[in-house]
């Protein structure tokens, strides 16, 4: 935790009777299933809150459908007033002490096992819908209360570690400068930069910072994310707030003043651009035409337009009298931009405006056309300066419009240039006139001359390599300095030109570290926290009734010892007892876990966590003891504690995220993204996450000052609606290390290696009866030697879900006899097991058949395990008929059935001189020709009729001369020159073009198909 203050949320809670039972016993054996009965009845007995026991379970399963900004049948569940309303139905969704009544239970209730909510999810547990009828019927109470700590002027937020500067600001006069804090911005004196007011609101980010242009207010940009957005405006240099504007349900950006100060501009997350007097906050433009979130917003000098950009790669225009859109002012041809427009900034006397977005080149538009818009044209374009390194998010002009400023960033360095401002207001006759084509139409001296007219830019007159991730730049009104900050939360300001560092320093105050007092939880819940469903819960009863009843031979645990460095470490256990009739049963969930040491913690799954972290310096020495029907174990575990290190991006983060599924197909993942954030599909690339998490609009998912405050925590732990549903508690292992990184500054190690390889045990696991279960462990193998235990983050997937069910935390449940792999998948590495369910197979005897060489003994080998016995060898004219159409694709004829049924000698002896006679017959080389010549295409139509004959003799004669497949397949992928000479080359030429070439090869040589990737190219 970087900063003391913290927002706390209601949440489900473990129950304190277990922890206490676990406590004092000495034993930190997970109670959870074995008391839970316990639990429920004395649940039953208490009354039900709407906070902490319906709440929670609206937020995992209804609210991600049912939030204000996603409204689903009209019905949101967010607000207790539009909880109890109706939806679209217009029956009443809640009636206080009606449940029969109320439309939300009859919606969540099965019937015939299918409920009608939650949509294509699982229906809600039964326990859970009692939950909610017990409420409804208590009279449907709001005990909702704020559990947020209070900022206000009187409670400011304390600073432990500085924050994410996205915005700054020069007063027009020169005489203040204002810069972001966390739920506030600070006004500095702009000769001391010494704190003159903090401007403490609701907002806890702040999106854009912007002076009135008589310097008398400041407006404030911004909302707490996925919550709501608002508009501050304070007085200067009083600091007293004169307008709070709440709209929409998530941050506003990019914040405008009208030049004579009456009118704000500012762009909101449901892609509408808005304006409101300052004065009273009533909306006097409502201009929706973008297609994706605007960024920025800035008015024309005469005040008579407003110019909006955003994420949709365009700049438009809108005429504030009429609120109507006029006009596109940058090129509307697919693929003219590249990337969302992320900053803007107007001339103070001319009608142009300086753009800044994604592509990192500065550019400068007239927001009024001279020339009737044509196909394919940017005729607005005026000039383009040089690209810079990754993306630009803030720009700025002095109070003359005589220079420029611009930042662009890339993986946390960025290049600060400043240049001279040097735009005409009108076009030269002999480029108005090339621009007044349609950009097919123009020659190439016309298109060169009007990309010497839009490069004709001075060259910078500062340029600077900076250390940080700038985001918010401004230039002082004279244009003597310039300020900039970032992700790290430093100020600096750089005289212009020289570029010295005029001052450098943090706006806020930072106390001592108070992290450590402010973790939230001193017991974690394992990975996500969340409690598993029903049906993947230990049945202890049922696995106990498929023991055998023979004795217990064997006794034994895998790993057979531990080494536990910090709470986020585990060690997943596989018990497991070998009775006397040679079976080797899973006991796992059956035995009985106990330690003497408070600083582990065992659940009824056999894993075994840390849940202190013991001082740098000094090691523990413990054991765990496990009980099986008599049968005792004893392993030794040591606790110890490495240099304490932040998380690490590609070893610690990444797989999280995967196991939550943020980076699948179906989520972040995907080609497009969801809602706008984009993740490599199952983090493939580390770099482009970390721009996507961190430096995508500014920061927004990731607050180093107040890591419970990220976006990244509050929408997977369900604080924030969520589309995914909730994916983990905020006492959970998972959601404390992302935290962790946050709180560290949210880095990427470049240098951080991917796990080498994975392993699986165990791998060849006999289940002797349906309905019962496997445990799994999966180790992971570094580079570096270290391994680790990554059972719960890795994905295990059944080949054959009809014969076992793949479980939560690398358990399976077989469900009928046969067999399936096992495929286990962690980060771009993999690993199998074969399974068997055995099923009942009481009263077989094995009988060893005939192995004439060494696949039959491999085969008798599996059957054997399978406890399997083969059928009876076919006789002669079944055995003739089938070898006879393997290898030539014809039935035998007459004379040769008869032929070779009048033969008297050993089945095995004349079986195998038929094979023989067959391999290379007339019959065996023409068919296999024809089958090659199928797959190879051969076909006049691509390669004329001497060319396909050509071609077919090839493949001929390499079946007729029994080449190796190798050299065969090596021959025709590696043949160059005429087909007339090679005619193996002819495989070239039915397939002209890579990407089919790559495709047909893959899919048959490879039996992949390569074409996927297509679309699947993320």
């Amino acid at each position: 935790m970087r900063v003391i203050y913290v927002m706390q949320f209601h949440s489900l809670k473990f129950a304190i009777p277990a922890v206490l039972v676990s406590l004092l016993t000495g034993s930190l054996f997970d109670c959870q299933f074995q008391c839970r009965a316990d639990q429920q009845a004395a649940a039953a007995e208490q009354k039900v809150s709407l906070t902490k026991d319906v709440m929670p379970i609206l937020r995992a399963k209804c609210q991600g459908c049912h939030q204000p900004a996603k409204a689903l049948g009209g019905y949101v569940v967010t607000q207790f007033d539009r909880l109890v309303a109706s939806g679209e139905s217009g029956d009443a969704a809640v009636v206080a002490g009606q449940p029969d009544q109320s439309e939300l239970l009859r919606q969540i209730t099965p019937v015939d096992g299918s409920a009608a909510m939650p949509k294509n999810s699982p229906a809600l547990s039964s326990h859970e819908i009692e939950l909610i009828e017990r409420w409804i019927a208590a009279g449907a109470v709001d005990d909702t209360k704020s559990t947020a700590d209070k900022i206000d002027a009187s409670h400011p937020p304390v600073y432990t570690h500085p924050p994410t500067v996205t915005s700054m600001a020069f007063s027009s006069d020169g005489k203040w400068l204002a810069v972001n804090g966390f739920h506030e911005a600070l006004l500095l004196d702009a000769q001391t930069f010494g704190v003159a007011q903090r401007l403490v609101g609701l907002s806890e980010r702040i999106e854009s910072l912007t002076f009135s242009p008589d310097s008398t207010l400041l407006a404030v940009t911004g909302g707490s994310p996925g919550r709501f957005g608002e508009v501050q405006i304070w007085s200067v240099p009083q600091g007293q707030l004169v307008l709070s504007h709440q709209v929409t349900y998530d941050s506003l950006f990019g914040g405008a003043f009208s030049p004579d100060g009456k009118l704000f501009a500012f762009g909101a997350t449901d892609r509408v651009v808005r304006a409101i007097e300052t004065q009273t906050g009533k909306q006097v433009l409502h201009q929706g035409t973008h297609e994706d979130w605007p960024l920025a917003t800035v008015f024309n000098p005469s005040g008579t337009h407003l110019v909006s950009a955003g994420r949709d790669m365009t700049v438009r225009l809108t005429e504030v009298a009429t609120e109507r859109f006029i006009d596109n002012i940058t090129s509307i041809t697919p693929g003219a931009l590249k990337g969302g427009v992320n900053a803007l900034a107007m001339h103070s006397s001319e009608d142009q405006v300086l753009v800044g977005g994604s592509d990192g080149v500065p550019k400068i538009y007239r927001i009024f056309r001279q020339t009737e818009r044509r196909i394919g044209d940017d005729s607005n374009l005026i000039r383009q300066f040089p690209e810079m390194p990754g993306r630009i998010f803030d720009v700025d002009l002095d109070s003359q419009s005589k220079m420029f400023a611009v930042a662009s960033t890339l993986d946390g360095a960025s290049q600060l240039a400043v240049f001279p401002y040097d735009a005409p207001s009108t076009l030269p006759d002999e480029v108005k006139a090339a621009m007044a084509k349609a950009a097919y139409e123009r020659n190439e001296a016309e298109k060169q001359l009007i990309q010497d007219f839009q490069k004709q830019t001075a060259p910078a007159m500062l340029q600077l390599q900076i250390a940080d991730s700038l985001y918010a730049i401004d230039l002082h009104p004279s244009g003597t300095s310039v300020a900039t900050a970032g992700a790290s939360g430093m100020v600096r300001i750089y005289s212009v030109p020289s570029g010295e560092v005029i001052k450098e320093f943090v706006a806020v105050t930072l106390t001592k570290d108070a992290s450590q007092a402010h973790s939230a939880h001193e017991r974690l819940a394992a990975g996500t926290g969340l409690e598993l469903p029903s049906d993947q819960q230990p049945q202890i009863e049922h696995e106990s009734s498929l023991l055998p009843t023979g004795a217990i031979q064997q006794f034994q645990v895998q790993p057979t010892e531990i080494h536990l460095t910090s709470p986020a470490d585990y060690v997943q256990l596989v018990v497991t007892a070998t009775y006397d009739d040679g079976q080797v049963i899973d006991v796992t969930r059956l035995a009985k876990f106990s330690s003497g040491s408070s600083s582990l913690s065992l659940d009824a799954f056999g894993m075994v966590r840390s849940i202190s972290q013991v001082a740098p310096t000094t090691q523990q020495q413990t054991d765990v003891d496990i009980e099986f029907q008599g049968h005792r174990l004893q392993l030794p575990v040591r606790l110890s504690a490495e240099d304490a290190k932040a998380p690490d991006f590609v070893r610690d983060i990444n797989p999280v995220l995967t196991r939550l599924g943020c980076n699948s197909g179906t989520c972040h993942g995907a080609q497009q993204g969801k809602n706008g954030f984009q993740l490599s599909l199952r983090g493939y690339d580390p770099v482009g996450d970390l721009r996507a998490l961190g430096d995508d609009l500014r920061s927004r998912r990731l607050n180093s000052a107040a890591p419970d405050a990220s976006l990244m925590l509050l929408k997977p732990a369900g604080t924030v609606p969520h589309v995914g549903g909730v994916l983990m508690t905020e006492d959970s292992t998972y959601y404390q290390l992302l935290r962790q990184w946050i709180a560290a500054g949210a880095r990427l190690d470049i240098q951080s290696t991917n796990v080498q390889r994975i392993e699986i045990f165990p791998t060849l696991p006999i289940i002797d009866q349906p309905g019962a279960w496997q445990q799994f462990r999966i180790t992971a193998y570094y580079p570096d030697g270290t391994t680790r235990d990554v059972t719960q983050e890795a994905v295990l997937e059944s080949s054959n879900t009809e014969v076992c069910q793949s479980l939560a935390g690398g358990r399976i449940k077989a469900l009928r006899r046969g067999e399936a792999s096992m495929l286990a998948r962690y980060e771009g590495a993999y690993a199998a097991a074969s399974v068997t369910v055995m099923g009942d197979r009481q009263g077989f005897q094995w009988q060893q058949p005939d192995a004439n060489n060494t696949i039959d003994q491999l085969v008798a080998n599996k059957w054997q395990r399978l406890k399997i016995l083969p059928s009876q060898l076919c006789d002669d004219p079944t055995f003739l008929r089938r070898v006879r159409l393997d290898l030539t694709g014809l039935p035998p004829t007459v004379d040769e059935l008869q032929a070779f049924l009048a033969d008297h000698r050993p089945s095995s002896i004349k079986r195998q001189a038929k094979v023989n006679q067959l391999l290379g017959s007339e019959d065996y080389v023409e068919h296999w020709t024809n089958k090659w010549s199928d797959l190879l295409q051969v076909n006049s139509k691509f390669l004329g009729s001497d060319g396909a004959a050509a071609f077919r003799g090839w493949i001929r004669r390499a079946v007729a001369e029994n080449w190796p497949y190798d050299q065969f397949v090596t021959n025709l992928l590696t043949a160059t020159g005429s087909n007339k000479e090679h005619p193996e080359a002819a495989y070239y030429k039915i397939l002209r073009q890579p990407d089919l070439m790559m495709e047909n090869t893959t899919h048959l040589f490879l039996a992949v198909r390569f074409n996927c990737n297509k679309c699947h190219d993320h």
